[in-house]
């Protein structure tokens, strides 16, 4: 009797298991990570070798950067940034918000309200950025702006037009290795409320040359961002193309269509002239 009542438990304790395991199946990713670098407040570095933590379930994120402090007087603390939206391309993801509340101590803290949060985490290197009332902070630990070196590196400085966002007095560095050139683009932003800028480097793109002047030119270009050392399909460039003539430097180039919305389509046209070192 204790036999077959032993069958039918059996039965519901595998049905209990394959149900788990067909759960286990649908649950969203789950990662943590812990890094450190800077505190960026305004652009510039305020403290270093600063804790942040990233904490993403499925298409969902928190950022918590702890202990800072922006001023003397203030005293440090946790602030958590909640409920952001994540995107997986790859192994990378990209992390949004608008509007968002942070929290210390669990309790909201409306005067630091972010109007926009934007954060990527791509391989080991996690930048963010936010735009409050009080100004822009941000957490990288990446080094940023470094600038071309070589002696076929020349620099040309001028207007970069994103959209309807224009930037002045912009960096692009080019340097020519044989028939391929490297493309740096300096300190660059694709809006005017983007809390900090970038470096973008376009690396082996065809061109065609003589002494002085040449043009270049290519299609689907994985840029470099800042300093990593692997490309980065997910910021794309589906063209690009550019003259050099008497130190005048024409760029052009446009951003693929399926990428990010806030990235996808963007078309960036540059002219400025060589400047000395």
């Amino acid at each position: 009797m204790k036999k077959l009542l032993l069958l039918p438990l059996l039965a519901v304790f595998a049905l209990f298991v394959s149900c788990s395991d067909d759960d286990d199946s649908n649950l969203p990713e789950v990662k943590s990570e812990v890094f450190f670098g800077s505190l960026l407040f305004n652009g510039s570095s305020v403290a270093e070798d600063v804790k942040c933590g990233v904490d993403i379930v499925g298409e969902y994120a928190s950022i918590t950067l702890y202990g800072v402090t922006f001023a003397p007087t203030m005293p440090a603390m946790d602030i958590v940034i909640p409920a952001l939206d994540c995107k997986k391309s790859g192994d990378n993801y990209v992390i949004t918000g608008k509007g968002v509340v942070p929290t210390v101590m669990g309790a909201p803290m409306d005067r630091y309200l972010m109007t926009t949060v934007e954060a990527s985490l791509v391989g080991d290197k996690f930048v963010l950025n936010t735009v409050t009332a009080m100004g822009t902070i941000g957490f990288s630990n990446a080094v940023v702006n470094i600038k071309p070196v070589g002696g076929s590196a020349k620099n040309y400085k001028g207007s970069l037009v994103v959209g309807d966002f224009t930037k002045e007095d912009v960096v692009i560095g080019v340097t020519k290795n044989g028939n391929t050139v490297d493309i740096l683009l300096n300190d660059v932003k694709f809006a005017a409320n983007m809390p900090l800028v970038l470096d973008i480097t376009l690396k082996g793109v065809p061109c065609e040359t003589d002494a002085a002047n040449f043009s270049f030119a290519a299609e689907n270009v994985a840029p470099y961002m800042n300093t990593e050392t692997e490309p980065a399909p997910q910021y794309m460039f589906a063209a690009v193309n550019g003259i050099v003539n008497g130190g005048k430097l024409s760029f052009d180039a446009k951003m693929a269509d399926d990428l990010a919305p806030y990235v996808a389509g963007k078309e960036f046209v540059f002219n400025g002239y060589e400047i000395a070192e």
